[in-house]
């Protein structure tokens, strides 16, 4: 597969803290920065007291990041941020916002793909860099899935 297809890949991103850290991740907390972020932002939570089967609650948003719409979800239980339909380069964007707007300072953030959690491939710590690194860093993630074969 030729780079530029590579770079071109969607899947889920999915973005939590490192084992025994905590965001103190709250919905009505990111939904603040979702709305500072894109005041025009979709969300919908969803919470299993209102007879939703999923077991516990989820908040899913859509909003414009770098000129481009991103879905995502977050969970409280366990803490969790997840970006849909994404490639390397939305998905650096993404964690970016998430570390600068959403994350308290200080936390590290861990990363999965759909296609890393159904190879077993464990979650991986999102180092401070620049985002260029951070965009190889997710393309090398896509590659070691084998999901390209």
């Amino acid at each position: 597969m030729k780079n530029f297809d590579l770079e071109e890949l969607e899947t889920l991103f999915i973005f939590a803290p490192s084992p025994g850290d905590t965001w103190g991740l709250t919905f009505t907390h990111l939904k603040q920065r979702l709305l500072e972020a894109d005041p025009e932002v979709f969300i919908r939570v969803e919470d299993p007291r209102d007879g939703n089967s999923l077991g516990d609650s989820f908040m899913f948003f859509e909003f414009t990041l770098e000129g481009k719409e991103l879905e995502g979800m977050a969970k409280i239980s366990p803490e969790g941020v997840a970006a849909q339909n994404c490639t390397a380069q939305q998905a650096a964007d993404f964690v970016e916002w998430l570390r600068t707007s959403a994350i308290p300072p200080g936390h590290t953030i861990t990363f999965n793909t759909e296609w890393g959690v159904e190879s077993e491939i464990p979650d991986a710590d999102v180092p401070i860099t620049e985002k260029s690194q951070l965009i190889e860093l997710f393309l090398a993630h896509i590659v070691a899935t084998g999901g390209l074969e």
